[in-house]
């Protein structure tokens, strides 16, 4: 059956609000309750890739009260690492032990507020790189596939280390395996393409049978600078557009040898 992968990367604010706010449910966050409001009506399955800190907060802070509403959403809601921060291109040359450090740290917070079952096993490193040794830590903390933006081969891209013929075989929409980890392409970042263009750029990947989908959580806030006031509008166009396909929805590691 054809199936599609949704991904959400930076994802830091909503912990901080969460944290700092009186919420009774994480659904009652209104990001977070975006997201049920989705999976209810499309059988969605959400992966959050986390930055572990954001000025004024880091995730040693985020409350655990929450505990068993993210243990019991976990068969459609998973978080994983991202990034310690904000910044760019952090991991291009990074040794093994910073790598290992961060990624450690952000797996530690989430199975203390949200249990080992939340826990994603794939990822998307902040900007794609990695050197070698970084890469050996992420497997050492349990990542088993990374997804990454490898372009088109009109306009290509390069993530991680992946070789030039591996990334070929990625642009047309295969997962490759090397070095013990699944690399995979995100086909599409919503928040690069007005709502109007989306389905048209979906078309055009309609006879693949596993689609990658992203987005970034900043977008979503109304103060944040490049808000997009149609955040869920695009995800409900998107998701549509998939279920009318015939597709549905999984966590990017259920694809893999590894998920069982």
């Amino acid at each position: 059956m054809k199936s599609f992968c949704f991904t959400v990367d930076d994802n830091i604010r909503c912990f901080e609000e969460l944290t700092r706010g009186r919420y009774d449910s994480i659904f009652m966050h209104p990001y977070l309750g975006m997201y049920k409001r989705l999976h209810e009506k499309f059988a969605l399955k959400v992966q959050l890739n986390l930055f572990y800190e954001t000025a004024g907060f880091t995730l040693s802070e985020m409350t655990d009260r929450h505990r068993d509403e993210w243990q019991e959403n976990s068969d459609w809601l998973k978080l994983s690492f991202h990034s310690k921060l904000e910044n760019e291109r952090p991991y291009e040359f990074s040794s093994y032990s910073e790598v290992f450090c961060d990624c450690d740290n952000v797996n530690r917070q989430i199975l203390r507020f949200a249990s080992s079952s939340a826990l994603g096993r794939t990822t998307t490193v902040h900007y794609c790189l990695a050197t070698g040794d970084g890469l050996q830590a992420l497997k050492d903390n349990g990542i088993v596939g990374l997804l990454g933006l490898y372009g088109t081969e009109k306009d290509k891209s390069f993530s991680y280390r992946n070789t030039p013929e591996e990334c070929k075989a990625i642009r047309r929409g295969e997962t490759v395996m090397s070095g013990g980890i699944a690399y995979a392409g995100i086909d599409i970042v919503l928040n690069n393409h007005p709502a109007e263009d989306i389905l048209s750029f979906l078309d055009m990947m309609k006879d693949r049978d596993f689609i990658k989908v992203m987005i970034h959580e900043q977008y979503f806030y109304p103060d944040y600078p490049a808000y997009q006031k149609n955040f869920e509008e695009k995800l409900n166009l998107t998701f549509e557009w998939f279920i009318n396909g015939g597709y549905r929805s999984v966590f990017f590691e259920e694809q893999l040898p590894y998920s069982t």
